[in-house]
């Protein structure tokens, strides 16, 4: 009986690449899962950063999905949600960078996109 060439090495056969696409994903998750934590119950204060905070009588529990939201005037909402997006991927871009510069790039003294070969 003779030998196989046919060996399955593990490490020879999983893609390095896909653990950077994996931890991209997860870091683009929780950035985003934070941010909307963030900004969401905070949609009353982002209306008054615009000068909108009169539109509505409380903004108390107040989202962008809300019927009193959707209910307001066009140039209004407009107002509110483009500032609340700035902020919320300004929030996601900050922790983004953060992990990659800082935490990654510092701290753990990994490079971003070391390469194996």
């Amino acid at each position: 009986m003779g030998v196989h060439n046919n060996i399955h090495i593990p490490k020879e056969s999983w893609p390095h690449w896909i653990w950077y696409a994996i931890e991209f994903a997860i870091v683009l998750a929780i950035s985003m899962l934070v941010a909307r934590e963030i900004t969401d119950p905070r949609l009353g204060d982002i209306a008054a950063l615009v000068g909108q905070s009169a539109a509505l009588e409380s903004w108390e529990g107040i989202t962008v999905h809300s019927k009193d939201f959707v209910n307001l005037a066009p140039e209004i909402r407009g107002q509110v949600e483009s500032m609340a997006n700035w902020i919320f991927y300004s929030i996601v871009a900050g922790i983004f960078l953060g992990w990659y510069i800082v935490i990654r790039g510092f701290i753990l003294k990994k490079k971003i996109l070391d390469n194996k070969y």
